[in-house]
């Protein structure tokens, strides 16, 4: 394997989703004014998730060899490390589940759910050819990712009691669960566009996505909007980087083609974490007002 620059080794050692999980999670508790959840939760939120991409990307890497998915960095990676990772899942999977019951009781129950668009989405995996955009699959990912950055949060919310419509229902898990859509969407987009050797499904690709992205954004300016007539700074801060992110991410649709896929990996990650020092700010700037 050829030598991989540093930057590059977060997203290959599946490092950047935990992060940003894990920082988004410090924004709903912002959000919903948890001051209280149990020290081990983060630590399971970033286990689980890193757990649940590296089982993805062995799966993917196992298709690649059988030719029905792309060939990448990340499949290389993966390929020469199999049985280390493989190994490191095994003991990621069993810290896990001891950090998972450690949890307060009812929080499994109350995060139930999740599992259905987490188990769809490597239903659907094993089934996909790899080629093209798979619209499902990044629906079902995105729903999973949102949620279950969220539903630890939510359970120590005011509105935990209310399942359906203070956590299913709610403005931000959608908004946060449809950005992770669009960015994973993204990145399939882009690599679809470079490989693709037609110039009009080139600017189909980018088109749809550029719609896709102004309409999230004109979502959350709108929410944020509302959020500032009824005096919820909270709300209003987290919709403006729901915005930000969506922003940051036609930015870099626009000039994807000065970027490599690798970087355009790592570049839709910067994209979810860009907004947060704006939302601290904000928060900051209101608690001195």
């Amino acid at each position: 394997m050829a030598r991989r620059p540093i930057w590059l080794w977060p997203n290959l050692l599946s490092l950047d989703a935990p992060l940003v999980a894990v920082a988004w999670f410090w924004v709903f508790k912002q959000v919903w004014l948890v001051k209280y959840h149990q020290p081990t939760l983060p630590f399971l939120l970033a286990i689980a998730v890193w757990c649940v991409y590296v089982a993805d990307r062995l799966l993917d890497e196992r298709m690649a060899q059988m030719g029905s998915k792309r060939e990448t960095s990340r499949h290389q990676f993966h390929r020469r490390w199999r049985r280390a990772l493989t190994v490191a899942l095994l003991i990621g999977t069993i810290a896990s589940m001891a950090l998972l019951v450690v949890q307060a009781r009812g929080l499994i129950k109350h995060g139930l759910f999740v599992l259905v668009p987490g188990v769809g989405y490597f239903v659907v995996s094993f089934y996909d050819s790899g080629r093209g955009v798979s619209y499902f699959k990044n629906f079902l990912a995105g729903l999973a990712f949102g949620y279950g950055t969220a539903v630890g949060v939510h359970f120590r919310s005011r509105e935990s009691h209310d399942l359906f419509f203070g956590l299913i229902l709610s403005p931000e898990v959608i908004a946060f669960s449809l950005l992770c859509i669009l960015n994973m969407t993204a990145i399939d987009h882009w690599e679809e566009a470079r490989e693709s050797k037609d110039p009009d499904e080139k600017a189909i690709y980018e088109t749809v996505l550029t719609l896709l992205l102004i309409l999230l954004a004109g979502a959350a300016l709108l929410m944020a909007m509302r959020a500032q007539r009824l005096n919820l700074e909270e709300q209003k801060a987290f919709f403006i980087a729901i915005m930000v992110s969506a922003a940051a991410l036609q930015v870099i649709n626009r000039v994807r083609a000065r970027f490599s896929l690798d970087s355009l990996r790592v570049l839709a990650d910067v994209a979810m974490l860009l907004p947060l020092p704006i939302f601290y700010v904000m928060l900051k700037y209101q608690g001195m007002g």
